[in-house]
């Protein structure tokens, strides 16, 4: 099974949208916003939707030096994979009123569809607690909005940059990864992009920024 959300049927995904994604997306990421708020000492990155805590993963090393939280519905992080364990705590974040720290970006593979509207609703809760950056993963298809969504992207919170994958991440569903063994991350059929908010820097409609990343293996 192939397990990204789009093309499995219903009865094969995961009730709460837990799809993993395999960890270079951060790094690439990185690779091309940088991480200079993230660097400072007194800024936390913050993963709200962790799973296995492939964020934090993908990222360590970079200059963060371990000010990683992670947060989810269920507590799922793959500790034997962290030199410094980072802080968890089981929340929803929808119905967290503040953030967990005084100063955090919040990057994160969200929820995308098992409550309507809740990609949308993880945006706004994200804008309105990170105090420096939002970086979300999310499928390429989510930013032709329609007329209801648009709203958020047109309007109310235009975002700073869309990156654009250009090698498909694969995401399967996480309580099959171990199952799937070296299949779990081949065969990606869902195009992504990282949508990037600059929260201290709100971006003006119109101004939004897109970039192609290049593909894995150092290929222009």
């Amino acid at each position: 099974m192939r397990g990204d959300i789009s093309t499995g049927r219903a009865k094969n995904r995961h009730p709460l949208d837990w799809y993993v994604e395999e960890g270079w997306e951060w790094h690439q990421v990185a690779s091309e916003i940088g991480l200079a708020p993230e660097r400072e000492p007194d800024c936390h990155i913050w993963d709200p939707a962790a799973g296995y805590g492939h964020s934090a993963q993908g990222l360590d090393g970079l200059g963060v030096n371990g000010r990683f939280i992670l947060s989810d519905l269920v507590e799922n992080v793959e500790w034997d994979m962290f030199d410094v364990r980072p802080t968890f705590f089981s929340a929803d974040f929808l119905e967290l009123e503040r953030a967990p720290v005084a100063r955090c970006s919040i990057w994160t593979n969200p929820p995308y569809s098992y409550r309507k509207g809740i990609l949308e609703a993880f945006v706004r809760q994200a804008i309105r607690l990170a105090t420096d950056r939002v970086v979300m993963l999310v499928p390429l298809k989510w930013l032709a909005p329609g007329k209801k969504r648009s709203v958020l992207v047109r309007r109310d919170h235009p975002p700073q940059l869309i990156l654009i994958f250009s090698q498909r991440p694969s995401m399967p569903p996480g309580d099959r990864v171990f199952a799937m063994g070296n299949r779990a991350y081949r065969g990606g059929v869902i195009d992504y992009a990282a949508c990037v908010w600059d929260v201290r820097q709100p971006t003006p409609p119109g101004e939004t920024r897109t970039i192609w990343l290049p593909p894995l293996g150092g290929q222009s």
